[in-house]
């Protein structure tokens, strides 16, 4: 029997050399074969071999060359010839059909590689980004780590000190770069504790950094050293303990977002620096946490609440209130709320500004 293919591969010509290019010698064959097919108008396969003479060897490389071609077909077990023009017709076809096809998954191709590269690739980022911790050691990549964030900020630097301060030529070359911060239309803010103010030189300092449009507020107590850029980005202090041995930087709005909130409530429980001054300069028969007890009583807190935020017992609260209320001649709370909102003279020592 010859290896004569089904119908559907004569009609489609799916049948290929497993060369690739045929040999002379095949496309001999292949033209013989051929030559017979168009003389006698449709041979029975198992006796077209022997009627182009040609051996089982030679005649498959020849049949095959002509399935190739597409210049030949099986139907009901007969050999036919198919005109050059026809085959090359239906060639044409194919290759159309396949160059559409190509042509539609190129399409599809080009719209998913533009969803994953600038909707999902991006989506991706943005999850790392919010997870982004580095540690950092050595003294001048933290020094420069600080001043690449801040010549990369556009709205905002904010920054918390703790204390103890730097030398003064430190915080006067800084004041030089936060006058460049500040040219550049970034809104610069920055928390200080009260006991800067005891030193005239860095009380001078803060009145030079206000001078150069630096937001400040004085505080009884900052937690830790903190830089935040744009509310994206942190520097911390790994250990507040010792400031400054090493960083941790924090990139994300998502892990910084419980250090901004740390801010806030310290610059809203601050004062400006000249309430802060004018109350440093001022005599006072009440404690610096009996006041911040006060200021928040003010605020419409609980005893709870606000022993929770200081970190104190709640009779320490009770006994500040008690305090306030002897000092004011109150016998309630709520008649103590209402003398410090009009008492002008206990406004004047205890508002927050």
């Amino acid at each position: 029997m010859l290896p004569v293919p089904s119908e559907e591969a004569c009609a489609t010509g799916s049948v290929s050399t497993s060369g690739g290019v045929s040999t002379q010698r095949d496309e001999g064959a292949a033209l013989a074969l051929y030559e017979e097919l168009r003389a006698k108008g449709g041979v029975p396969g198992e006796d077209l071999y022997a009627a182009a003479d040609l051996d089982d060897a030679h005649g498959g490389r020849g049949w095959r060359r002509l399935h190739e071609l597409g210049l030949i077909q099986v139907r009901d077990g007969v050999a036919e010839a198919i005109d050059p023009d026809a085959a090359l017709a239906r060639a044409m076809d194919r290759y159309q059909a396949n160059a559409t096809e190509q042509l539609r998954s190129g399409v599809r191709l080009q719209r998913v590689t533009e969803a994953l590269l600038s909707v999902y690739r991006p989506a991706v980022q943005r999850e790392t980004s919010e997870v982004a911790v580095e540690f950092i050691s050595e003294p001048r990549r933290k020094q420069r780590t600080r001043l690449d964030l801040s010549d990369a900020a556009r709205e905002t630097c904010d920054s918390m000190h703790p204390g103890p301060m730097p030398p003064i030529e430190v915080l006067e070359a800084s004041l030089e770069h936060d006058r460049t911060i500040m040219a550049r239309g970034i809104r610069s803010r920055a928390i200080y504790p009260m006991s800067c103010l005891h030193s005239p030189k860095y009380a001078r300092y803060l009145h030079d950094l206000a001078d150069a449009g630096v937001e400040l507020r004085m505080v009884d107590h900052a937690p830790f050293d903190m830089l935040t850029f744009d509310r994206n980005a942190a520097v911390l202090a790994a250990d507040p303990e010792r400031p400054s041995d090493s960083v941790i930087v924090i990139r994300g709005v998502a892990l910084i977002r419980s250090f901004l909130a740390v801010y806030e409530d310290c610059w809203l429980r601050g004062r400006t620096l000249a309430r802060a001054s004018a109350v440093n300069a001022e005599e006072s028969e009440i404690t610096t946490q009996e006041r911040v007890i006060i200021r928040l009583m003010a605020s419409g807190l609980s005893d709870d609440q606000i022993a929770r935020k200081l970190g104190v017992h709640r009779r320490t609260v009770q006994r500040a209130i008690a305090k306030l209320m002897e000092r004011l001649h109150a016998t309630s709370r709520f008649e103590a709320g209402l003398k410090l909102a009009h008492d002008a003279e206990f406004a004047k020592t205890f508002a927050v500004q």
